[in-house]
């Protein structure tokens, strides 16, 4: 093989050996979704499914790689995917052979077939011919449009290809993300363990942060403690930023990154972090006081935090996002929060790689559309009460409530 794929390797094409693979989950695991998602394939009416999307190339049977060349040189476009076709439990993936090896560790695909070249046109002909040798190549292909891989470039020449090879192409996305929104008992797990990380990141903070010490030595130390219990790095940059304290509130940062700035006494440290256990993220922030926290401060907090067990004990799988809605604001109202700067929302979590740990499912108690759509049972999302408070947990929904699972503390903490 190795003389076929010349120039292309960095050595011998082989793969790992078997006692190397590291795999999230049982092959039967992954043969039950990819049967999840041929059901809901022959539902809308489409033969073959071509997966880009990494999170969801993971998903299907495991593959996770460091680098998908998503802003990639022009020249060597990044053409990889997962063909799944609506009348059979075997799928094809097909990717650089650089990721021979990656694969055998990762993924429980049994059939890769490796591009010729690092050129677009022989690569698209290899998948095209592929797939029309296998009989897949006709009837109505699925693309994922609203995936970050490949990019537009990319995605209009593979569209192209197949749409000169006869095939009817429509978009797949919101297909593809409603079949992996309901977790398994087994991927639940995996969050919950992305939550214990998270937490000892949280415990970290709390024991280690201290005058003087700099947003990224905090980060530094953070991130060491949960990568020696075995968390990996997130899709996102986790946010360690101060903000100083006015009129009683912490001002708002953004979406801010850790930079070289000291923590001084008297300020609000915001961390907002996710364990990722198998790509499997747990989200959890907390806000901290540097010193002793003003009591105006820790009654916002406390009030903030109250919507948790509320959220917890009401809100129900099979609900609305009208109805939940409902039950927020009520319970923001009394405790005079509602008519605040501020918000209630949640975003579905789940397995994810780089540069996003954010699902599709979405909703915002003050948001008026889209109240029809549904929590199902087994769904995980994030909650976030933010009223100059930050604070953020993790969530799955049943059918008798949708308990949290940090077990940081969600009063106010002063540190330092």
């Amino acid at each position: 093989m190795t003389t076929t794929y010349a120039g292309m390797t960095p050595g011998a094409l082989e793969p790992w050996p078997d006692e190397l693979r590291d795999l999230a989950f049982p092959r039967e695991e992954y043969l039950a979704r990819i049967r999840k998602v041929r059901r809901a394939m022959a539902e809308a009416r489409i033969d073959l499914l071509y997966v880009t999307v990494p999170d969801h190339v993971a998903y299907f049977h495991g593959y996770i790689a460091s680098w998908y060349k998503a802003n990639g040189p022009m020249r060597y476009p990044q053409l990889y995917g997962t063909a799944i076709h609506v009348d059979s439990d075997d799928f094809i993936h097909f990717d650089n052979p650089t990721e021979l090896p990656v694969l055998g560790k990762t993924s429980v695909s049994t059939d890769n077939r490796f591009f010729p070249s690092r050129e677009a046109e022989p690569n698209l002909k290899f998948i095209v011919d592929e797939l029309r040798a296998k009989g897949w190549m006709k009837g109505r292909v699925g693309m994922e449009y609203w995936g970050y891989v490949p990019n537009r470039a990319v995605s209009e020449m593979i569209e192209a290809a197949f749409r000169g090879a006869g095939a009817e192409v429509v978009d797949a996305s919101a297909l593809v993300r409603a079949v992996h929104r309901v977790k398994s008992p087994a991927e639940i797990a995996h969050i919950r363990k992305a939550v214990e990380l998270a937490d000892i990141g949280h415990a970290t903070v709390m024991k280690v942060a201290r005058e003087g010490m700099t947003e990224l030595e905090l980060y530094g130390e953070t991130l060491r403690a949960m990568m020696a219990a075995g968390s990996e790095s997130p899709a996102l940059v986790h946010s360690f930023t101060t903000s100083p304290v006015r009129d009683g509130r912490a001002m708002a940062a953004g979406h801010a990154m850790m930079g070289r700035k000291k923590l001084r006494m008297g300020e609000y440290l915001k961390i907002d972090i996710a364990g990722s256990y198998f790509r499997y993220h747990g989200n959890v922030q907390r806000g901290y006081f540097l010193g002793d926290p003003p009591k105006a401060m820790r009654e916002r907090v406390h009030l903030a935090a109250g919507a948790f067990p509320v959220f917890a004990s009401e809100v129900k799988a099979g609900m609305t996002v009208k109805q939940v809605n409902a039950i927020m604001r009520r319970y923001y109202e009394s405790v005079g929060l509602w008519n605040e700067p501020g918000w209630g929302l949640g975003y579905e979590l789940g397995l994810s790689l780089p540069p996003d740990w954010v699902g599709d499912f979405y909703f915002n108690i003050r948001d008026d559309k889209y109240l029809d759509r549904v929590f199902e049972e087994n769904m995980v999302t994030n909650y976030e009460s933010m009223f100059n408070t930050w604070l953020v947990d993790t969530t799955v929904y049943g059918r008798d409530g949708s308990p949290f699972m940090s077990k940081t503390p969600l009063e106010l903490q002063g540190i330092g």
